[in-house]
């Protein structure tokens, strides 16, 4: 199984900072095996101390990737962002795909490519948030 290497560079990783201080924690968990050693009585694991608030996620997680065809809400979603504004190379990073997927799409070779590009350039623009989030819930992640 080949690994990309974008996918490893761009991967989006999820938000695990619970804002306490684990030093104390850690520095416990060296001396466990000292403690059990000389046979000092258990004492109840450290616990880490809160300094700031946890820290939440922002934006959805997309990874389209690349597959063998795309859905209709995908493609409308990569259109959206071309109308947007976004380059290729900005498209293919934002949904984890190759930069030649994008361009084979954004290039409306088939008829219906064509017809879903027209309803995109018709519509107003949803903001990019809001098409991030209708891409994550085609998303493999």
């Amino acid at each position: 199984m080949a690994i990309e290497i974008n996918s490893l560079i761009h991967e989006v990783r999820n938000v695990c900072d619970d804002g306490c201080d684990h030093t104390a924690k850690i520095i416990d968990g060296w001396n466990c095996a000292a403690r059990a050693r000389s046979r000092a009585p258990a004492t109840p694991p450290v616990r880490p101390i809160p300094v700031t608030e946890a820290a939440k996620a922002c934006g959805a997680v997309v990874k389209i990737g690349n597959r063998p065809a795309y859905g209709k809400k995908v493609i409308m979603g990569i259109y959206r962002l071309h109308l947007s504004g976004k380059s290729n190379a900005a498209i293919a990073a934002a949904l984890k795909m190759s930069e030649e997927k994008v361009h084979h799409l954004l290039a409306r070779k088939t008829a219906r490519c064509k017809d879903i590009y027209m309803q995109c350039a018709a519509q107003p623009l949803p903001t990019e948030s809001e098409i991030m989030r209708s891409l994550a819930a085609e998303s493999k992640a």
